[in-house]
């Protein structure tokens, strides 16, 4: 919810109403013996640079002046200042000579009115902080909505599992090292094709070539992996990452370590292709559907520039196992595809 858009929907709600301004936002209410103006000075942007207070009343001031020929009525002004917190000492030392400032805290949902400023204005200070404080509890909800949509219970645990195995095997060893992690679970194609350990198809996908390739793949599963959950439910789900985890694995081996017999594989990324695949099929079926979007934070170009930039990544890089990237995002586009055609 935009603060802005949410802040002059209230300022309508009182009876003002937006007046054209090409460089301040600028609201007016017309009465019978006066004219309202408000400004709204908003939060700077980043690289933005702040202007003086002394020549923001200074400006109001002539425009006040400019309102008054105009209307032939006497013209009582108010700048409103956003702040994402608490203004700065500089700031507040800077407005004091002012009355008609009040600042406004859109981060905690706080009105600031110091001690040389007017205590009301055309009696909107308690309708404000009314709007402030209603503004901020559907903050604190969306924030509490945030955070149970990306720990999903399932995806959560698997994000557990990878960092708890990473931890237990970094006490016994080297993670970046290819032997130690071919004898601890890793794809390696002697061992699987000689040996016939296959429990190595699903054992990879939870070891990790040191920290960053760790915490890269998890903070990505932790983003979009638990939107997969959400929309299909935690059975399919964990159908979907162990089917596109055993894609890529079988992608990985009878391509990449095919043609690099002693090259070791191992990592989530194959899977996380497979929910990327699975988010994919579910955006085009809602939209050859005509189905109201599930997912709101991702949509149909969001999804193919992730995929294309995380393939692009990899085949501009050495090291990175391409073949099982794309064997996960086939299989989880199909998996998904199967368990949820219906639906």
């Amino acid at each position: 919810m935009d603060f802005i858009n949410e802040l002059q929907r209230f300022l309508r709600q009182m009876g003002f109403r937006l007046l054209e301004n090409e460089e301040k936002i600028l609201w007016i209410k017309e009465e019978y013996n006066q004219v309202k103006l408000l400004e709204i000075v908003p939060e700077l942007l980043p690289g933005q640079s702040r202007h003086l207070v002394k020549n923001q009343q200074d400006e109001l001031a002539q425009l006040g002046n400019h309102m008054m020929i105009r209307f032939q009525k006497k013209v009582d002004f108010l700048t409103v200042m956003i702040f994402k917190d608490l203004p700065e000492e500089q700031i507040i030392e800077e407005l004091n000579p002012y009355p008609d400032i009040w600042c406004l805290d859109r981060k905690n949902g706080r009105l600031f009115i110091y001690e040389n400023q007017r205590t009301d204005y055309d009696n909107l200070r308690d309708p404000l902080e009314t709007f402030l404080a209603s503004y901020r509890k559907h903050e604190v909800m969306e924030e509490k909505k945030d955070f149970q949509i990306i720990f999903q219970p399932l995806n959560t645990g698997i994000v557990i599992a990878n960092i708890l195995v990473f931890v237990i095997l970094s006490l016994m060893g080297n993670m970046t090292d290819a032997t130690f992690m071919a004898e601890h679970g890793a794809l390696d194609l002697r061992y699987v094709m000689e040996k016939g350990q296959y429990y190595r198809l699903f054992t990879a996908m939870f070891l990790h070539f040191g920290a960053d390739h760790l915490l890269q793949n998890m903070l990505i599963l932790l983003l979009i992996g638990s939107r997969l959950e959400r929309i299909v439910g935690k059975g399919k789900y964990l159908f979907i990452y162990l089917g596109a985890g055993l894609g890529s694995s079988l992608s990985s081996l009878f391509i990449t370590l095919a043609r690099e017999p002693y090259t070791v594989a191992a990592g989530a990324s194959g899977a996380i292709f497979g929910v990327m695949g699975g988010l994919l099929f579910l955006i085009l079926k809602d939209m050859i559907q005509g189905k109201r979007k599930r997912m709101k934070e991702i949509g149909l170009t969001g999804i193919i520039f992730m995929i294309v930039s995380a393939l692009s990544y990899g085949f501009a890089t050495t090291g990175v196992d391409n073949a099982a990237h794309v064997g996960g995002l086939i299989a989880g586009f199909i998996l998904t595809g199967l368990l949820t055609i219906r639906e």
